[in-house]
């Protein structure tokens, strides 16, 4: 049985914090477990050796490591059929496999967004995540490419190792909706019948627009008291944070706060809400986006290439409007026209649930490690 290795810096474990890259490596796993491969992950968001790491086994028990020797003592990265790179720490331990002499692990970077197109946008990427992910393109022997929007990105950027890219487009993990536990969540918040609900999902900083959010929904609050909003994410900028507790306590039974929740609860508040709010300045797929068109939500996007695919099946706002004034005009509509909302659900749930029908994740995934 072939041994496969996915290294990434966040999983969803317990009640600990996991975003979308987290989510799609936890899909990863699930299908290559299925395929009967010997699936580990490893989960660590650090570049020095001497942090501890965790690392998940096929039988999903968890296992701390005081640090990476630790952690190699048990586990010879060479004895690993293939190793699928998430993130971009370890580069000097991979690139010591790709130059060993005989038998070695194939070697996979699975990137979930090109870091030079978001320093060359003006975002504060880390230079060193930057040159991370050139040198894992360099000693990758396949890359996983998540969109065809990032393919493209990828193809202008890194036009010499356009032959190692196979696009493996994300998809999202479903679950039903549940009217006992929406229902406990309406009474656990307080929620009326004719309340209007918008949801935001993703963290708390620049890069997801987070700050154009937290300034403007006051202007909706104010002029709809039956609109409420949930923000849900962990939060990494100070003064962002500081902005949230500020709105929390001026607006309490309009703005509720969530760090993390656990992903088939999440689906609940997707469920239960009217409309999806993403004003993220850069995005190579959204899963959220996805998941709340799947369950009924009439989206308000910002106007990015990547949401291409919801056109006419979504209001959208650009950020080239610096007074704010398209974002609270979408904003203001989704939450006082019923019928407007119905109209944009509908599309957008559709384009989701035919996208969700042609998920390759598994053929995608049992083609992949044939050259690798």
């Amino acid at each position: 049985m072939k041994k496969i290795l996915l290294i990434s810096f966040e999983y969803p474990t317990g009640k600990s914090y996991s975003g979308g890259v987290g989510q799609i490596v936890k899909q990863c796993r699930s299908v290559l477990l299925d395929l009967g491969y010997e699936v580990y992950v490893l989960i660590t968001s650090e570049f020095h050796k001497k942090h501890p790491v965790k690392m998940l086994l096929p039988n999903n028990s968890l296992i701390g490591y005081p640090n990476f020797w630790r952690f190699q003592k048990e586990y010879d990265l060479s004895k690993f059929s293939f190793i699928i790179q998430h993130f971009v720490n370890w580069t000097k331990e991979l690139k010591k496999l790709k130059e060993r002499k005989g038998k070695r692990p194939g070697i996979i970077y699975h990137f979930h967004s090109i870091l030079r197109r978001e320093k060359d946008s003006g975002f504060k990427t880390f230079n060193r995540f930057m040159v991370n992910q050139e040198k894992m393109i360099q000693i990758a022997d396949k890359i996983i490419c998540p969109s065809i929007y990032e393919y493209d990105n990828f193809s202008r950027y890194f036009p010499s190792f356009v032959n190692k890219v196979k696009l493996v487009e994300n998809t999202i993990e479903t679950f039903p909706a549940d009217e006992d536990e929406i229902q406990r969540i309406k009474k656990h918040h307080g929620l009326r019948e004719n309340d209007i609900l918008s949801i935001y999902v993703g963290r708390l900083e620049r890069i997801k627009g987070a700050h154009i959010l937290l300034e403007e929904i006051p202007n909706v609050l104010k002029k709809h008291k039956n609109h409420k909003i949930f923000i849900i994410g962990k939060a990494l900028e100070r003064n962002l944070y500081k902005k949230l507790v500020y709105l929390k306590k001026k607006y309490p039974k309009q703005v509720f706060y969530m760090r993390y929740i656990e992903k088939r609860k999440l689906y609940q508040y997707y469920y239960m809400c009217h409309l999806y709010i993403n004003t993220s300045l850069s995005e190579s797929f959204s899963l959220s986006a996805h998941e709340s068109a799947f369950c009924g939500n009439a989206l308000l996007l910002n106007e990015l290439p990547v949401f291409d695919k919801f056109k006419d099946a979504a209001l959208f706002f650009s950020n080239r409007d610096s007074i704010g004034n398209e974002f609270i005009k979408g904003y203001r509509e989704l939450v006082k026209n019923e019928d407007l909302r119905a109209r944009l659900s509908r599309r957008a749930s559709r384009i989701v649930r035919e996208f969700s029908t042609h998920n390759r994740l598994k053929e995608d995934l049992s083609g992949l490690f044939g050259g690798a």
